[in-house]
Order: structure tokens, then C-alpha cells, then sequence
């Protein structure tokens, strides 16, 4: 039996027709025996020190902050991923989620068609072992 495949999901602007998607096809998977590990990371970006400064712009970032928590928490229950499998992260998309892909040993990103193209690594060697594909296309794993 072939070892379990380790998955990161990027929740940032995933839909509800998307996480069914990905449901259906892990449950698919796991009752065919393709056992897969599936991890979730929702990045938030990084705010520049200034604007923090402006009592305004942190209530903001707060706010932004419990609003990634809780949708990064409503797609881990839907898609039953355990909590030391969830990683909310602070930073530049492309850069948290590459990081975060090699940090797991990952073999696939997901992530939404309006997401897609920023995940792209610019030099073809990051990406030897690593897959990162649009989410409509999960059925290909």
C-alpha cells in the first residue's frame, strides 16, 4: 500500500462548492484505500508597523484576524481536519504557503482559481516534488 499523500489546502477565498468538492473526493480516496493527510493554512496578510499606529487599523487587523480563525475552523470541521493540522500564518501568500508546503513535506497545494496563479514559484527547482494545482482539478490526485 502506497504511503498516505500529504495535502495543504490554502483556505484563502475558498468557496463552499469547493470544500464539497475536496470532501467528496477525499472520502472518495480513503474509501479506496489512498489514505491522504490533508492540512489547512490561511494566511493573513502582513500589515505594514505604521498603520498600527492608527487605532483604527488595529481593531482592523483584529477583526481580520478572528474572521481568518473562524473560517479556517468552520472548513476544518466540514473537512474533519484535526487541529494540530490547521495553521493560520502571518505573511505574503506565496511565500507562507511555499514555506509551509516544504515545512510538511508536501506533495500538493491546493488553492482556488483566484488564488492559483500568485502560488506559482517563479524558479521551476521549488517545485520538483511539490504539485500545486487549482482546486477544481482535486479529482487528479
Amino acid at each position: 500500500m502506497e504511503a498516505y499523500k500529504r495535502v495543504l489546502l490554502l483556505t484563502n477565498s475558498t468557496n463552499e462548492t469547493e470544500i464539497a468538492l475536496i470532501k467528496t473526493v477525499f472520502e472518495h480516496a480513503k474509501h479506496h484505500g489512498m489514505p491522504i493527510q490533508l492540512n489547512l493554512v490561511h494566511v493573513i496578510p502582513h500589515l505594514p508597523s505604521c498603520y498600527f499606529n492608527i487605532p483604527s487599523m488595529v481593531a482592523i487587523a483584529e477583526r481580520y484576524y478572528e474572521e481568518a480563525k473562524r473560517a479556517l475552523t468552520v472548513i476544518a470541521q466540514e473537512l474533519n481536519v484535526p487541529q494540530h493540522h490547521q495553521w493560520l500564518v502571518t505573511g505574503r501568500i506565496k511565500t507562507e504557503t511555499l514555506h509551509l508546503a516544504h515545512k510538511l513535506n508536501a506533495q500538493f497545494i491546493l488553492a482556488g482559481s483566484t488564488i492559483i496563479k500568485e502560488l506559482h514559484p517563479t524558479p521551476p527547482k521549488e517545485t520538483q516534488t511539490l504539485h500545486i494545482q487549482n482546486i477544481s482539478s482535486v479529482a487528479s490526485i
